[in-house]
């Protein structure tokens, strides 16, 4: 049985994870869980200024088992390994899950919410500076929060249909961002 051992975030103790008899589980927590019985799982990764945040949250009827990291947390590497691992037992136990491939229902929340706000300022913004009422600064100010929050907006709202997968296609995805594990080193034949 291989242990993963990261810490989620930067100002976080180290977790160490392991995946015996098809069970996730985390040394000092409760329970396990049984990864035939995962419901959904969402997953998601987001860089904001440089940093980079990653996280996997399996449903089931005992609740959310939330996997993230934070870079600069600790070993990205070992958060990618375990996030592998977990996509191939459930490949193997339970292949028909479906992984979502999106924010949370909060974060979509209030991205959205935030999005639509910061539009709206931008174009009372521009309103004021194109009417005299204000300097030609009022409109770039505005014309900007229109460029970068609408967008926010548009990919956070509510009607949008989420991405799904399988956990296949979370293998894919982790091996293509670097997160297959390594190989067992083979031992040389010559020093035996």
């Amino acid at each position: 049985m291989r242990e993963y051992t990261f810490k989620p975030a930067p100002v976080r103790k180290a977790q160490t994870w392991a995946i015996k008899d098809d069970h996730l589980m985390r040394r000092g927590a409760a329970q396990a869980i049984k990864l035939a019985d995962v419901k959904s799982a969402s997953w998601n990764s987001v860089t904001y200024r440089g940093t980079r945040s990653a996280w996997l949250h399996l449903q089931s009827e005992s609740g959310t088992t939330k996997i993230e990291h934070t870079d600069g947390g600790g070993s990205r590497e070992e958060f990618l390994a375990l996030i592998h691992a977990v996509a191939e037992a459930l490949g193997r136990v339970n292949p028909g899950v479906p992984i979502k491939y999106d924010y949370s229902a909060p974060w979509r929340i209030a991205l959205f919410v935030l999005g639509v706000a910061g539009t709206l300022f931008g174009l009372f913004l521009i309103y004021v500076g194109l009417t005299g009422r204000g300097a030609i600064e009022a409109t770039v100010a505005g014309g900007a929060m229109c460029i970068l929050l609408f967008p926010v907006a548009w990919t956070c709202r509510p009607n949008l249909k989420s991405v799904t997968g399988d956990p296949a296609s979370l293998v894919a995805l982790i091996e293509g961002l670097g997160g297959a594990p390594m190989p067992d080193p083979e031992p040389d034949p010559e020093q035996t």
